[in-house]
């Protein structure tokens, strides 16, 4: 198995993974999804609220801000053996909101404004709108940040989008193609090429293997095909974590699950024997 990464860059990761299958990839892909743990807002202490966002909305709008998670310093609240999920010091951590507008306008409170003792734990964002306040109103709240896995609630997921396509490939019978240009002009990324009857792609990781080319071709002389055990990763997260950690992190989980696997089967074996003798 072999991996070319191809953009690194602020929060999004793509790579080439060669030599694996659907089977794989796609754990991988799911892994990352639901079972890397990241920080989220879980409970609010709400003191006071005179704005015009009703309480339950103004915690939903919380829980949803992405916050930044400092890797391996936090334990998974609901794997928690100190508090068994109640929420300590090991899985969980304080943020309090307090602002009053004592303006004659009306302003928008920020993610900004959310405050926290430990400066690695922030949101990812300081311009997420949370509410808007009249003359007078105020809000006035502490927020319980726990540490979570994606498969609890998706505001602990650490990605925007995680998804992977087949690398794609050019499948012609050159002896029928009449070098119409049909293909090309269809192609809607125009990244297909024919020079004298023979169709390249210009940019194989942009094609969306949509088949708009094969469909165009009147003659049946071309199709997109994949290489087989290859394909085109991409992962793109939400601040909280930074992508290499996140694709780390996904291969550390998937090696225990195969740990724990093979130590489960190790034991039922064992047993199975004692039972059969």
């Amino acid at each position: 198995m072999e991996i070319e990464v191809i953009e690194n860059k602020d929060n999004k990761l793509r790579f080439i993974l060669r030599g694996s299958n659907d089977t794989f990839v796609n754990t991988l892909r799911r892994v990352i999804i639901s079972e890397v743990p990241t920080l989220a807002i879980e409970d609010i202490i709400l003191v006071e609220n005179t704005s015009p966002i009703l309480d339950e909305i103004v915690a939903h709008r919380l829980g949803l801000i992405p916050l930044t998670t400092p890797t391996d310093e936090f334990t998974v609240a609901s794997e928690c053996e100190n508090c068994n999920g109640e929420g300590c010091q090991f899985c969980s951590i304080p943020l309090t909101l307090e602002i009053e507008n004592i303006t004659d306008n009306t302003i928008t409170v920020y993610s900004k404004e959310l405050q926290s003792n430990d400066p690695k734990v922030v949101p990812v964002s300081t311009k997420i709108p949370i509410a808007k306040l009249g003359p007078g109103q105020k809000i006035i709240l502490e927020a319980i940040a726990m540490m979570g896995r994606g498969k609890e609630h998706a505001k602990w997921s650490p990605v925007v989008t995680c998804s992977y396509r087949y690398y794609p490939k050019v499948i012609q019978n050159v002896s029928k193609c009449t070098g119409c240009m049909e293909c090309a002009d269809a192609c809607p990324k125009n990244i297909l090429q024919v020079n004298k009857k023979t169709v390249k792609l210009t940019d194989p990781l942009e094609c969306l293997l949509c088949d708009l080319c094969t469909n165009a071709c009147t003659y049946d002389s071309l199709k997109m095909g994949k290489v087989d055990g290859d394909y085109i990763f991409f992962l793109e997260s939400t601040g909280a974590l930074h992508p290499k950690d996140i694709f780390r992190k996904a291969t550390e989980i998937l090696k225990n699950k195969s740990k724990d696997l093979e130590t489960a089967y190790k034991i039922a074996h064992e047993n199975y024997l004692k039972v059969k003798k």
